[in-house]
């Protein structure tokens, strides 16, 4: 949420005060909230969500710290303390993570950027960060450190500290969060917790769109945000094409599309793909190649942009509110479906391209790995990676979902209201007026992984890494 350039040679001035001055600007959005603070040695800024029922207004540093602490959002405190010795500079993130800030230092200079991509593009020289790499291909990795050496990431609950030479990050220590659901039962707390989730970010000049695949996430999500934006926004798919899976997935999809009675926008999948050969037989071969859905995302974000939104939401988060037991043979995580013995292969296929360089980099202690709380990795990585996706297109993204707040809550759940998101069920259920359309879920994509998806994709799924890798 914050983009610019700090020099150790004047950070005491406040930004944006003279020609010589450090340059900081918030990201412009209409739920973004920016507050620049001065006393006599410092400095502060807090640039935060825009969430009703908050007061923004920030007179000293120690207001700006008791809303740091308090605040239930999205927010970032920068910080400069100064005397005639020298100076420190603190910057502290915090919330679920749909905005983080990317860093890098050259020089005296500390540079700043909401956008991963902008920011990459203005650093002259990015080595590579080999032992990076290598471990994101295998294993989700969440962790400040990026693709490149001199480029990081400021995810929530972490702090920089910077001297003018020197940049260290540590993880914040919060309190253990001790949620439990308040009530009997779980579909009301999930339904009730998330309308006040999305009725304090629901601005008038909003207009939402939501991402809508008719899973139980998604629907559950479109149902409760028309709610809140009292019907201001449009729905948006991906149809995948093709599956035995399909029909009952578009079904329940148009159901909720006629509860809602919105406009909705439908794209299929098949002419966004990239060029290599998929099988029709297999959905779970696309999966494995991770990325190639950017191209439909990006055209459901045009399509949005053309509608007039400025807010997006889905239903990410979603699967991590449901842990599966440790007993339980599936692995929930970004492979849905997978067993452990089915990972272990997956792993192999791909170390037998790697060097032994990148074995042993596999092997190596990896630094800088942060805890991902109760939302989990492949989550966080999924919504840090959408942020400057979204943001530089002016979304602002809000997912109920992802919230750690919720997830730590429904720990609490018993296992048949966790046992196929039950409770979630039937807050749909609730939501369409007693109309149960999961009674016989059949998801459309990613299910039953996956030794028939390797075998018959084998040849294409190492060639495209041979290329990239």
């Amino acid at each position: 949420m914050l983009r610019g350039t700090l020099s150790a040679r004047t950070v005491r001035e406040l930004p944006n005060s003279s020609p010589q001055a450090g340059r900081i600007e918030p990201l412009e959005h209409c739920n973004v909230v920016y507050r620049l603070i001065q006393e006599p040695a410092a400095w502060a800024i807090v640039v935060a969500e825009k969430i009703s029922g908050h007061a923004y207004s920030l007179t000293g540093l120690s207001d700006a710290y008791k809303f740091f602490e308090e605040f239930d959002g999205e927010v970032l405190l920068l910080e400069v303390q100064h005397n005639e010795y020298g100076f420190n500079l603190r910057l502290l993130s915090n919330g679920n993570g749909v905005a983080p800030v990317y860093f890098y230092q050259t020089g005296d200079f500390l540079h700043l950027d909401w956008d991963s991509h902008r920011l990459a593009q203005a650093v002259p020289y990015k080595p590579l960060d080999f032992q990076f790499l290598c471990r994101s291909i295998v294993d989700p990795v969440y962790t400040y450190r990026t693709p490149f050496l001199n480029v990081q990431s400021l995810p929530p609950r972490t702090e920089l500290l910077w001297d003018g030479s020197r940049v260290s990050i540590s993880q914040l220590q919060g309190e253990e969060l001790v949620d439990e659901i308040d009530r009997e039962d779980a579909a009301e707390f999930i339904a009730d917790h998330v309308a006040a989730f999305l009725t304090k970010r629901a601005q008038p000049e909003d207009k939402v769109a939501v991402e809508l695949s008719g899973g139980i996430d998604s629907s559950f999500v479109a149902l409760a945000a028309f709610r809140a934006w009292q019907g201001r926004g449009i729905t948006l798919g991906i149809d995948i094409g093709f599956g035995h899976e399909r029909a009952s997935q578009t079904k329940r999809r148009n159901k909720v599309i006629r509860a809602l009675g919105c406009r909705d926008f439908l794209i299929d999948v098949r002419n966004h793909l990239p060029t290599f050969e998929l099988s029709e037989q297999d959905l779970e071969s696309r999966y494995l190649l991770s990325e190639e859905y950017e191209r439909s995302f990006t055209r459901i974000w045009q399509i949005a942009q053309e509608q007039g939104c400025n807010v997006i939401t889905g239903g990410y988060g979603g699967d991590e509110l449901f842990p599966a037991l440790e007993t339980d043979e599936v692995r929930q995580d970004k492979l849905r479906g997978v067993t452990e013995a089915d990972l272990s292969r997956i792993e192999l296929v791909y170390e037998e391209i790697f060097t032994p360089e990148a074995v042993q980099a596999l092997n190596d202690g990896f630094i800088g790995e942060l805890d991902a709380g109760y939302l989990g990795k492949s989550a966080r990585l999924a919504v840090i990676k959408r942020a400057p996706l979204l943001l530089s297109r002016g979304f602002w993204p809000v997912f109920p979902l992802f919230d750690e707040k919720l997830a730590a809550a429904l720990l609490s759940a018993t296992v048949d209201e966790r046992h196929e998101k039950a409770s979630l069920q039937r807050a749909v259920k609730a939501l369409l007026g007693d109309n149960d359309i999961f009674g016989e879920y059949d998801k459309e994509t990613l299910e039953g992984a996956s030794d028939y998806s390797l075998r018959t994709n084998i040849d294409d799924v190492i060639h495209v890494l041979a290329i990239h890798v």
